[in-house]
């Protein structure tokens, strides 16, 4: 029996080498940009072998990833972008975390307001072009949540040359409010590339309503390719509509909207 043991315990491990349990971690590298004098910006980027695309994510509320050089970060963990970013490089993305500008990563971070600003487009916009040279051939796609689809699209919106190659809204501000970040106020007519917007159904945040992402959508009059997709189900969470462990968040479906988002992606 001595003579077996060896032999069954060199198959057993090697099964569990060829199974996605057992592989390889990812490859992960921090990228960094001085979008302006004196300010640094990072990006945390998880390889995909054979990708088809490159997935750059937004999370809402701060922003604040807060990125370090050896590759760990620790904000923004709760957000549904962040925690399936996994599910993303899965289905074949290159896929990025975006961190805030270093000038806006303390107190309140990437703040209703300065979203929208020309600033941040830009600073994005640089963040896009140090990309595309990273992974040449590859198109560039924007994902935002919550907060994080108003940054989105303020740069579909009003970065014509050295864009993204399409964007992606989900759970997105669609009404007016005191601390702004609506995405109804850009020129939403005005963008061509393709535009997915994702929603819940029951999405109870009083500034992202699923009327709000109907009217997203209806606005996107220029763009060559717009879809709305409306989710259902899942969990309602911990009772903070606002919050990402909610239906806000898509809590207990992230494998099917990322799925989701995944194929129209590489389909577009």
């Amino acid at each position: 029996m001595s003579f077996f043991r060896p032999l069954i315990l060199s198959l057993y491990l090697a099964e569990l080498a060829a199974s996605p349990v057992f592989a390889a971690e990812i490859e992960k590298i921090v990228h960094k940009i001085k979008p302006r004098p004196g300010i640094n910006l990072k990006m945390l980027a998880f390889d995909s072998e054979g990708a088809k695309a490159v997935a750059v994510l937004f999370p809402g509320g701060s922003g604040l990833v807060m990125i370090k050089n050896n590759c760990k970060f620790k904000g923004t963990k709760g957000n549904t972008l962040t925690r399936s970013r996994k599910k993303f490089v899965a289905n074949g993305l290159v896929t990025v975390l975006i961190d805030a500008a270093s000038d806006h990563r303390e107190g309140e971070g990437l703040t209703f307001k300065y979203r929208m600003t020309e600033e941040h487009a830009d600073d994005i916009r640089r963040a896009i072009r140090r990309l595309r040279k990273k992974y040449p051939g590859l198109p560039v796609w924007l994902v935002g949540h919550s907060r994080g689809s108003t940054s989105v699209a303020n740069v579909a919106a009003n970065i014509k040359e050295g864009g993204p190659d399409g964007v992606v809204l989900l759970a997105s501000l669609g009404v007016p409010n005191k601390h702004g970040g609506n995405v109804l106020d850009f020129n939403l007519g005005g963008i061509a590339i393709p535009v997915l917007v994702v929603h819940h159904n029951d999405d109870g945040c009083k500034v992202t309503t699923v009327t709000g992402a109907k009217d997203i959508k209806a606005a996107m009059t220029g763009s060559k390719a717009a879809e709305l997709m409306i989710f259902e189900g899942g969990s309602s969470g911990n009772g903070k509509e606002c919050g990402a462990k909610s239906h806000h968040g898509f809590l207990g479906l992230e494998k099917k909207v990322v799925n989701a988002v995944s194929d129209w992606i590489k389909s577009h």
